[in-house]
């Protein structure tokens, strides 16, 4: 049997020689390394029962210390590149899969995605594969491999297609959004948020989208009162080093020598006028008791509000939904998470850098999210996230995207095209077909469950994006329809 480093070498640019140097405290993540001069080429992530579950391959780095490069090889058609895709999923992969997408990613790779089917319905069980990007010469880039296990439900099918379109057409699917829209704020109808389905039975089910954020989980909240400052919500002491660079600020430990080599413990950087970015990695001791989840939220309206003004007026504040864990991207609820969900943070995990030193301790801390919102119509692409530390109550990370305050003041927020009209043209080409959903069980968190639901889909390139609220213009996924 050939072993994993003999086999991924084959699928990595120059065919380097390599070892996988496995995590002496986690023997489930490893590291791609060059045997002979332990160049970190990669990770790698196993399950438990030692099954690959994700790799990520730095080719560029690999192009850095060895005699390669891309234009050594030329371009493959879609269909070799299938082939090979194939190919590297039998060498780690024992489950039967079927091609099922792909698309181009930055114009040079692409992304695949292989899927299991239920044979007897010949339906495909969504995340139940294998999702990798290679790129157009024909080399892995990254995989990430769905190891879990999984059972087929087939209950009772009481309802046919039709009956399920009338049921999801019983409510709107779209609603009024304020978005910069080619360099100008618009008003459009844009699909609602998450995922409307129909269970075979009949009723009607509703799953919020990954990372997305709506009316449905946000309050308004009374003003805010200023007591401390910006630079005191980050942490910033006496005793630090203020270097400015422009608009921009950095503080450093002490009186440090060597700025250029060291990293800042605290940064604010003005992108431009509208876009800021804040971070502290001020240090900090464990606690017996996190502080209340209401002194957080106050020190994130706090820092808002001493950075925009009028916050209560300006944003709904994001509900949070019972205990978060930390994970170095954010703050999550892991047993809420979907096998998708699981997979994604796997894959960031696997991505991230070594942008800081590894000798900082991050403090664990809670995501506040402030959803834009004028005259009652969301403005969803200008959603700001503060992480506030859970023991110090120091804001650890906040990227902050204003909209112009003069074109939204300006725009006429009155729609010409009624909402049922808009409506009505979204559902016009809706079509139900029968699905596959996961479901956890509730006994076993590791065994998925494949329930039968009707799905809404358009037809191919039909896919309707937005609708222009004052013209009627309808903007359809094929097309081009740039978010700035």
């Amino acid at each position: 049997m050939k072993s994993w480093e003999f086999i991924l070498r084959d699928y990595m640019i120059g065919r380097p020689v390599i070892a996988i140097q496995y995590d002496e405290d986690d023997p489930t993540v490893g590291e791609i390394i060059d045997l002979n001069r332990e160049l970190p080429y990669g990770q790698i992530e196993v399950t438990e029962d030692g099954k690959l579950a994700s790799l990520l391959i730095e080719m560029e780095d690999i192009m850095e210390h060895n005699d390669v490069s891309l234009d050594e090889y030329e371009e493959l058609t879609q269909e070799d590149l299938m082939g090979i895709a194939e190919d590297f999923i039998d060498e780690f992969y024992q489950k039967e899969l079927t091609f099922r997408s792909i698309s181009e990613w930055n114009g040079e790779s692409y992304l695949l995605t292989f899927e299991a089917k239920d044979v007897a319905l010949n339906l495909f069980l969504p995340n139940s594969g294998v999702s990798l990007e290679i790129n157009k010469q024909g080399f892995i880039l990254s995989a990430t491999f769905n190891q879990s296990y999984y059972q087929l439900a087939y209950p009772d099918i009481q309802i046919s297609a039709e009956d399920a379109k009338e049921i999801l057409f019983e409510q709107p699917l779209v609603e009024l959004a304020i978005t910069d829209l080619n360099g100008e704020l618009q008003l459009l109808y844009k699909p609602k948020s998450g995922t409307f389905r129909v269970h075979v039975d009949g009723s009607l089910q509703y799953e919020e989208d990954f990372m997305e954020y709506g009316e449905q989980n946000a309050n308004s909240f009374e003003p805010v009162t200023v007591t401390e400052s910006v630079k005191t919500l980050l942490g910033v002491t006496d005793d630090m080093q203020l270097i400015e660079d422009g608009a921009n600020r950095f503080w450093y430990i002490g009186n440090s020598k060597n700025t250029d080599e060291e990293e800042p413990v605290i940064k604010i950087e003005n992108i431009d006028s509208m876009f800021m970015e804040y971070e502290s990695l001020v240090e900090w001791e464990e606690q017996k008791e996190e502080l209340p989840e209401a002194t957080l939220a106050n020190k994130a309206k706090m820092f808002l509000e001493a950075i925009v003004g009028d916050v209560h007026e300006k944003y709904l504040l994001e509900v949070q939904q019972g205990e978060m864990e930390y994970s170095s991207y954010g703050i999550i609820t892991e047993e809420d998470l979907s096998e998708e969900e699981r997979q994604f943070f796997e894959e960031l995990e696997l991505e991230e850098d070594d942008e800081f030193d590894e000798n900082f301790d991050f403090e664990p801390y809670t995501t506040f999210s402030f959803i834009r919102q004028h005259k009652g119509v969301l403005l969803s692409d200008y959603t700001i996230h503060i992480n506030v530390g859970k023991y110090t109550g120091i804001i650890r990370e906040c990227s902050l995207l204003l909209p112009n305050e003069g074109k939204l003041n300006t725009l006429d927020i009155v729609p010409v095209l009624p909402l049922e009209e808009a409506d009505a043209k979204f559902k016009e080409q809706l079509e139900m077909h029968l699905a596959r959903t996961e479901v956890n069980d509730e006994e076993d968190e590791d065994l998925i469950i494949y329930d039968l639901t009707y799905e809404a889909e358009f037809p191919a390139g039909k896919e309707i994006m937005a609708i222009n609220a004052m013209s009627g213009e309808v903007y359809y996924a094929e097309e081009e329809y740039e978010e700035d």
